[in-house]
């Protein structure tokens, strides 16, 4: 577990833009003052995705999982998100995933994991 920085508006700096490749996931495992939890950043046609890193089903990690443009599919049990909305698609249910803000400066990628739990 990482410390990461973290500014006044709440924003942890957790990547670089390299770090996350198109198609891709990564997880980013960040600690702040003792609360630990697991982030997962995803890039999708040049857009930067940052959500808790964990199926709201099964609580299994979903940046495992497969990427269909913005369709995440979650491998531990076939469950679907929408990355934009974070709300289920398959199977219809009312479970949705957290999503996070993100920000780039430079090269830094900022998310603000709020509330950090």
């Amino acid at each position: 577990m990482v410390s990461h920085d973290k500014d006044t508006a709440g924003f942890y700096r957790l990547a670089r833009q390299a770090d996350v490749p198109e198609g891709e996931m990564v997880q980013i495992e960040m600690e702040d003052s003792g609360t630990a939890v697991e982030v997962a950043l995803a890039r999708v046609n040049g857009q930067l995705y940052a959500f808790r890193d964990i199926c709201p089903h099964q609580a299994f990690p979903l940046s495992v999982g497969h990427l269909n443009g913005t369709k995440l599919e979650c491998v531990g049990h076939g469950w679907q998100f929408d990355l934009e909305s974070g709300k289920a698609i398959y199977p219809p249910i009312r479970k949705t995933m957290v999503l996070y803000q993100t920000r780039l400066d430079g090269d830094d990628i900022w998310v603000k994991v709020d509330p950090l739990f």
